[in-house]
């Protein structure tokens, strides 16, 4: 099929977390294979309004009123466009479907069609595409003939999907339970969490999922080895198991090894592996609880990566704190921090998503913005180069 690529042609795998995917609404341009160009500036050189942006491993994708684009590593077809390469400006998703969901993860990236189908591309390998098979895919792929959702959400080598009709289904590598299928079977169709939830929103880490009911309670399973799971200890669940502190979340956010949440009120409590301050509490320890994040800032949004956490408040500044290698906190150097600290340029944001090495930002007004690093052009400024500030993604 043109979309395949055979397992024999995948690049060596490599850990990457990534953040929360919010439902927004946008065009799915189509374009055939052999017509894949990078994006084109309207008349006058407009530039693109973005409503939304996900930072994946070493990719980038987004939604604009010009259509879907990703960029950055494509070597594993994650890019959807087609072709198995990088590109380091914005280049059209291949279809012609209309898109309210994307989601960029490791290697592979999903996404939901207005009429509840979901389409994966990239990597497959342990089933994380939905489709049935352990191939790459270079554009997208059907997930089911059947099943409708109103999101989807991906992480490093998993996929979970909540339905139309409130189940939330998993599928792709099931090592530590990470599925919520009460087993480590890997699964190449999407296959039903256990227990009677009805989650809003799901977030796949790493290793582990957490998941968020229509009550604000919040859940998670998988692996538990630095606490993420939030459940007072290290042990990994195979089945959806209640965060400890009695909080009502909105939104979770699962990484590599931490987990945040933000409550109704504001306030975003992170758990799990504390190294190099990516809790945001003051400190480097691990927390197997909900910790509350220094600050006293009234948060709108976090999304959390592999070593930093980033959030948006009801102001539209935005925040980040953990690792600062390669300035993907965008404080202006690459200094880690403990707490909280102001990304730099006075931008006001709308959203913000953390990727592996590197952070994307949508400011109120549509501009799309990406810092940290820039190896494989998944900061989508036109080159691999690495910067420590908001740079603006080349869109016109």
């Amino acid at each position: 099929m043109g979309g395949q690529r055979s397992e024999r042609a995948r690049s060596p795998h490599h850990l990457a977390g990534w953040c929360a995917i919010l439902a927004v609404s946008a065009v799915f341009w189509g374009c055939s294979e052999d017509a894949i160009v990078p994006f084109q500036p309207g008349p006058g050189g407009v530039a693109a309004v973005f409503s939304f942006l996900s930072a994946g491993g070493a990719h980038t994708c987004g939604i604009s009123d010009r259509g879907n684009f990703c960029w950055g590593d494509g070597v594993d077809g994650q890019l959807g466009t087609g072709l198995a390469e990088a590109e380091n400006v914005p280049t059209r998703v291949a279809g012609g479907s209309t898109l309210t969901v994307i989601s960029a993860g490791s290697k592979h990236t999903c996404a939901v069609a207005t009429g509840g189908e979901v389409f994966c591309w990239g990597e497959g390998e342990a089933g994380r595409l939905g489709n049935g098979a352990t191939q790459d895919w270079l554009t997208p792929s059907l997930v089911s003939e059947t099943l409708r959702f109103t999101r989807v959400s991906v992480g490093e080598s998993h996929t979970c999907g909540i339905a139309t009709s409130g189940e939330t289904f998993c599928w792709g590598h099931g090592a530590k339970g990470r599925l919520g299928l009460g087993n480590e079977t890997d699964r190449v169709n999407p296959a039903q969490v256990l227990g009677a939830f009805t989650f809003v929103q799901v977030s796949p880490g790493t290793a582990h999922t957490c998941a968020v009911t229509m009550g604000g309670e919040a859940y998670c399973w998988g692996s538990g080895a630095d606490g993420q799971l939030g459940t007072g200890n290290p042990l990994d669940q195979f089945e959806p198991t209640g965060v400890s502190g009695g909080f009502t979340f909105a939104q979770v956010g699962a990484g590599t090894s931490h987990t945040c949440g933000l409550t109704e009120a504001g306030d975003v409590y992170c758990w799990g592996s504390g190294a190099e301050g990516r809790l945001g509490t003051g400190n480097s320890l691990n927390r197997n609880e909900p910790a509350l994040v220094a600050g006293g800032f009234e948060f709108a949004q976090v999304s959390v990566g592999d070593a930093h956490t980033c959030a948006v408040t009801t102001g539209g500044a935005a925040y980040c704190w953990g690792s600062g290698a390669d300035g993907r906190l965008g404080t202006g150097n690459e200094l880690s921090r403990l707490e909280p600290a102001l990304v730099i340029g006075g931008f006001e944001f709308a959203q913000v998503s953390v990727g592996d090495a590197h952070t994307c930002g949508v400011t109120t007004d549509g501009a799309a913005y990406c810092w940290g690093r820039g190896a494989d052009g998944r900061l989508g400024t036109g080159n691999g180069v690495s910067t420590p500030t908001p740079l603006r993604v080349v869109s016109g």
